[in-house]
């Protein structure tokens, strides 16, 4: 049941706040922030709140849980678009759609953010948001012309109740993406894809045939098959990807924002490996890495070509590196709070 205020807030994009009082969801606090509801690591979201999703968080809040809400903002803002951030902002701005919706929004955020899915209706959601995110033109009645993330929030936020209703008439957005997803389904049950789990280092390893018939058809954005049917299909939030004798190794979302479900394995610095990859080249490829800070970091060649290492060999190398820096300290931790961040306020 969502209790306390009675009125929705209004929803201004973060570009034109100018330090007005506001509530910002799934991003940092910026001047003129009197709450922040976000997973993001370090934000000062009251930790009776913390949650996986930035949806859940605002759903725990409009629950009354901590009352943490404040009476004083009528403002929320998200500073950025995905399908988490702006159904946390839905929930706030979208009068009665957390209390009809919640558990599809929340399950809908977690399909976006982390690419699990477990009913396919909510995947449905997290599509059509995300076909959203190239904006659209400004909301009737004013003569703003906010940039092209504001954009892309009013249109979601004119889509989603009936997106929520109906999603079956709402193809055109949702289907290409469900497409790439149920191609990459139907490889993973033809035995072209395979994952196998090394847990001892957090590791997913999936094995794609390169020659498969609909492998085109099953990538998307830049993944070569869609990563709901890896991620949806194992914990491990580290995975490795062969294609053939192309390979690269990818943290998953989930370990760079502030996971409450479990604590998962922390991010070590992955250069040295890159490093000893290079060396094991016998063609000089070179390999590298992103960065353990950034949002979903990969290793990789750099060339994106074929290894000349076997599969089995870079595997090795992969778990023997990993096992060993996991009994070192982290290169990223996403649960370091900023000062006042530890308590219920409001």
């Amino acid at each position: 049941m969502i209790r306390g205020r009675t009125r929705p807030w209004r929803y201004v994009p973060a570009t034109e706040l100018d330090g007005e009082a506001h509530v910002v969801v799934d991003g940092a606090p910026r001047p003129g922030t009197v709450l922040t509801l976000s997973h993001w690591p370090g934000t000062p979201t009251p930790r009776a709140l913390w949650a996986d999703t930035s949806a859940e968080i605002v759903l725990a809040a409009l629950g009354n849980r901590s009352r943490a809400l404040p009476r004083d903002a009528e403002v929320a803002t998200v500073d950025h678009y995905d399908a988490d951030g702006v159904i946390a902002l839905a929930m706030l701005v979208i009068d009665g759609v957390a209390t009809a919706h919640g558990p599809r929004l929340a399950a809908a955020a977690r399909a976006g953010d982390f690419d699990v899915i477990e009913d396919p209706a909510d995947a449905l959601v997290a599509f059509a948001l995300g076909a959203l995110s190239s904006g659209g033109p400004a909301p009737t009645g004013t003569d703003r012309r906010p940039d092209a993330t504001a954009r892309a929030v009013w249109s979601a936020l004119e889509h989603l109740p009936g997106l929520l209703s109906r999603p079956e008439q709402f193809e055109e957005l949702w289907g290409p993406e469900h497409r790439a997803y149920q191609a990459a389904l139907d490889l993973k049950a033809s035995g072209e894809v395979t994952i196998e789990e090394h847990p001892q280092v957090d590791l997913a390893v999936a094995r794609v045939d390169e020659d498969a018939p609909a492998l085109d058809a099953a990538g998307w954005k830049g993944s070569a098959v869609h990563p709901a049917v890896v991620h949806s299909a194992t914990c491990c939030l580290r995975v490795a990807t062969l294609v053939g004798r192309r390979y690269s190794l990818r943290y998953r979302y989930e370990s760079w924002v502030r996971l409450v479900s479990r604590t998962p394995q922390p991010r070590v610095d992955l250069s040295g490996l890159a490093d000893r990859l290079t060396s094991a080249e016998t063609d000089g490829g070179q390999w590298w890495f992103e960065g353990a800070g950034a949002i979903t970091p990969a290793l990789a060649r750099r060339d994106g070509a074929e290894s000349t290492l076997a599969p089995e060999e870079f595997i090795a190398a992969v778990s023997e590196v990993l096992a060993v820096l996991d009994e070192g300290p982290p290169a990223w931790d996403p649960y370091v709070l900023h000062p006042g961040a530890s308590g219920v306020t409001g």
